[in-house]
């Protein structure tokens, strides 16, 4: 995982806890890390400009490194060694609204806007009090240039610093980037000899502005709910993609080297097919890897409990039995089976 992101996820599982321990810990300031006060804590009508212009610095300042986190809600200092420590709380006035403003503010902060921002906030009060935690990852669009001032920035040691011309002839020299990523279409339910066959679609989507090339998926079915229930893997494009299958359980897809996926599109060299029958004593689980020559690939992971696919799977037979099983009911059982999807993009 990247540490940027690793950060924002330890912070969002431990809440409030996770603001204090910074604090009493004095997690100082680092490469990405960066704390800030509000300009007025959040009390304006709208974002202060000070904080507007804090946001853009960061977005540049992360975008153009290896991504970062921001705490809103938090003073920091130097100590004696010049080091920037957390030293106090200033939580955010309505903090759900100073995030709005936040996220409304990104695409005018940089040129060109970054995406993939996230906000989360933290409640400490009943009147909705609290903190801003904002995740910026590292852009493939880089370098981004901050919209007032006009300046490059990248994140070194505990401070956002103009980009040294080298830097960014370096970056101004890199080709446009992929972003090769997973998705999913599943496919309506068919009851067969009372099993359930339910099949997905793994699609390939490039939603970076550079053409991917070495396209790649690999498939382990780690988990099935009952050895009654069976699984099979189905290649759909064997004239672009080279299939490798091991034991039923796994396959490796790599596309032939005459395969471009060019922004914004997609492809879907893969189906798995489900067949569920009782009884479901052990949890469905398949994961992954997903990814292409010219970025970090993503892991993911798609995870059902037993107790769960035994109720959709009565349900369905119920409806069946009643004649209430129409192509929506059918629909809606793939897309329950497979809703439990995550995903974490790979250290570079």
């Amino acid at each position: 995982m990247e540490r940027a992101k690793d950060i924002f996820e330890k912070i969002i599982k431990n809440g409030e806890i996770a603001i204090d321990e910074l604090i009493v810990t004095r997690r100082f300031e680092e490469l990405f890390l960066d704390f800030k006060r509000s300009a007025d804590n959040g009390s304006g009508r709208n974002l202060h400009q000070n904080d507007r212009d804090n946001l853009a610095k960061a977005i540049s300042g992360f975008g153009n490194s290896e991504g970062g986190v921001i705490v809103w809600g938090v003073h920091c200092s130097k100590d004696i060694d010049y080091a920037d420590l957390p030293t106090a709380r200033f939580p955010i006035q309505n903090a759900k609204r100073f995030a709005s403003w936040l996220e409304g503010a990104i695409s005018g902060c940089t040129i060109p806007p970054h995406i993939g921002i996230k906000h989360h906030v933290i409640d400490i009060k009943e009147k909705g009090d609290g903190f801003v935690i904002t995740y910026i990852p590292k852009s493939y669009r880089a370098p981004h240039q901050t919209t007032k001032k006009l300046q490059y920035y990248i994140r070194a040691g505990s401070s956002f610093v103009p980009a040294p011309h080298s830097v960014l002839a370096g970056m101004f020299g890199r080709r446009p980037q992929p972003d090769v990523f997973h998705t999913f279409l599943t496919e309506p339910a068919e009851l067969k000899d009372n099993k359930i066959k339910c099949s997905m679609n793994f699609l390939i989507t490039n939603q970076g502005p550079g053409i991917a090339t070495d396209l790649f998926i690999n498939v382990i079915a780690s988990s099935v709910p009952s050895n009654n229930c069976d699984l099979t893997f189905e290649s759909l494009d064997p004239n672009n993609w080279n299939y490798i299958f091991f034991m039923k359980q796994k396959m490796d897809v790599i596309c032939k080297k005459e395969l471009r996926l060019a922004p914004e599109a997609q492809v879907g060299p893969l189906r798995i097919n489900i067949f569920f029958a009782p009884p479901f004593s052990k949890k469905l689980k398949i994961e992954g890897i997903c990814g292409c020559g010219q970025s970090p690939p993503y892991r993911f992971t798609i995870e059902r409990n037993p107790k769960s696919i035994e109720k959709l799977y009565n349900d369905f037979l119920t409806k069946n039995n009643n004649g209430l099983l129409g192509p929506k009911e059918k629909i809606n059982f793939s897309k329950k089976i497979w809703s439990t999807s995550t995903y974490k993009r790979i250290n570079e």
